[in-house]
């Protein structure tokens, strides 16, 4: 195991360089964080959303870019994370690396957890610190994802959209995602209903 000096700050270099951590551990501010482990509906909802936005690209603009669950990315020396999903259009794929996204990818999305106030303002600063373009906050007890969208260095709200409205992004032209198949999709009522 790689360890730092007292009071140093972990770099990704060496945070990648451990291989006797368990779970999922972010690198925040040069220190580790662990997260906790999502939930089945969580997890249902982000392979879902996956396979719509690839069902998309596989059909229609197969070279437009490649969605990536759960892969870690380093968007500075200290800070590494572990998104729900990552999108990467082609022309910027360069960033995916064999083992993290080295760099702003065009889309974030994240599932709120029990740790609510991490995905809502702490990440929502990093992610736009980094310059990632958008983000989208999947909130599955009110079924609804908020779209951010950077403009200069922060944020701006463009859209909380609900189960009956429809989901487009400008990094991903022409995806238009109906959010009922997303949030009333029946494997997920099931899993609700559990």
């Amino acid at each position: 195991m790689t360890t730092t000096r007292r009071g140093a700050k972990m770099t990704v270099a060496e945070y990648m360089a451990i291989d006797t951590l368990e779970g999922l551990w972010e690198l925040c501010d040069g220190e580790l964080y662990e997260m906790p482990p999502p939930n089945v509906e969580h997890q249902y909802l982000i392979k879902l959303l996956c396979q719509l936005i690839d069902a998309y690209l596989i059909t229609t603009s197969p070279q437009l870019g490649i969605t990536l669950p759960g892969v870690g990315v380093a968007l500075s020396e200290f800070r590494m994370f572990i998104p729900d999903l990552a999108f990467v259009r082609a022309e910027r794929e360069h960033l995916v690396h064999r083992n993290l996204i080295y760099g702003a990818p065009d889309l974030l999305v994240e599932v709120l957890s029990s740790d609510r106030r991490r995905d809502l303002v702490m990440k929502r600063g990093w992610y736009a610190a980094a310059g990632v373009p958008e983000y989208w906050i999947i909130d599955p007890v009110n079924d609804t994802i908020t779209i951010l969208e950077l403009s200069g260095s922060d944020y701006v709200e463009r859209a909380v959209l609900g189960r009956s409205d429809t989901l487009t992004t400008p990094a991903i032209p022409g995806f238009a995602l109906p959010l009922e198949q997303l949030f009333g999709a029946p494997a997920r009522q099931r899993i609700r209903a559990r």
